[in-house]
């Protein structure tokens, strides 16, 4: 079976940018045919020159992930037939939120400096450096040791592509990694450091990295994991800690989300003034939440108990 492959390259060759360009390739996949291995077929017989990175071809390394019809994913692991049959294209273009360096090999040192920020080892105490790491405990910290560090995630996380100061999924994962492990000895300032201006809570929760993770790792569940633990520590002189006592305190008063008194209470009255000129923009488009009126909904008896019954119950567990 014929088919094209559309290849976005680019070759610096001595010039301050790397201009991308399409070259379109012919190549007679066969049944069980991988990204991959077509890509190797088209360096071996029509063009030497194309660059990409490789090494282990059984999806372990994370070396050649790349965008395929518009997603990340690693061509090892990619079966050509299959993917054009469902895309009817075959699209290979570098990982999105990485800058191309040659083809489809791209800059992943940005990347190493945000895995390196989140201090990807132990550092335990000596009381915490006996304790036990039971099967449950372990079950913790499992999918985020499960990363290759391949970027697919980061290369699909719709925060880094508006900001590229952002940690990224990738390594919030593997800092959950650590704070998560009961051998850890200082979570609290880890936490801390995450919940910093560019960490953890500019997630927006869109799901892609746990969409097109080709591990399973799961980041956002690692994300909110971290979140979880951040508040439970006390680590909430930040926005996003606010945000969430917010949305609950809102829940439990009136029984909804009350948008426009929310953005006062995880802001602040002076940064709030600040949105202003957002909060006209959004008028315009028809997006601005309005105050409520009569904000308590029917039967708000009913959230109140079951806020009371929750809080009956942490007490409870606590002792």
């Amino acid at each position: 079976m014929k088919i094209k492959f559309r290849i976005r390259r680019c070759n610096p060759a001595g010039k301050e940018a790397c201009e991308p360009y399409a070259q379109v390739f012919n190549v007679e996949a066969e049944e069980g045919m991988t990204v991959l291995e077509a890509l190797l077929k088209i360096a071996d017989e029509q063009d030497p020159a194309l660059s990409f990175r490789k090494s282990c071809r059984s999806a372990i390394c994370g070396s050649c992930a790349m965008n395929i019809n518009g997603t990340s994913k690693l061509a090892c692991n990619t079966q050509v037939i299959p993917e054009y049959k469902k895309m009817g294209d075959m699209l290979i273009e570098p990982l999105s939120n990485h800058r191309p360096l040659k083809d489809l090999i791209v800059d992943f040192t940005p990347f190493w400096r945000k895995i390196d920020k989140v201090t990807p080892y132990l550092t335990p105490t000596k009381k915490t450096s006996e304790a036990v790491v039971t099967a449950e405990a372990e079950a913790a910290i499992d999918r985020s040791q499960r990363c290759i560090m391949c970027g697919c995630c980061n290369g699909m996380c719709n925060s880094l592509e508006i900001d590229e100061r952002f940690i990224a999924p990738a390594a919030l994962a593997k800092a959950w990694r650590f704070v998560g492990d009961v051998r850890e000895g200082h979570s609290a300032k880890r936490l801390e450091r995450l919940s910093e201006e560019h960490g953890m809570w500019d997630c927006v929760r869109c799901v892609h990295c746990t969409q097109h993770c080709p591990k399973d790792v799961m980041p956002l569940k690692q994300i909110e994991m971290l979140r979880s633990r951040a508040m439970k520590a006390g680590v909430l002189d930040n926005p996003g800690a606010r945000h969430v006592e917010a949305m609950a305190d809102s829940v439990k008063k009136i029984g909804r989300l009350d948008e426009a008194a929310m953005t006062f209470k995880t802001l602040g009255f002076l940064r709030s003034l600040g949105m202003i000129p957002f909060g006209l923009k959004m008028e315009r488009h028809g997006k601005m939440p309005l105050p409520h009126i009569f904000p308590q909904i029917e039967k708000i008896e009913e959230v109140k108990k079951i806020y009371e019954e929750f809080e009956r119950a942490l007490k409870k567990k606590k002792g």
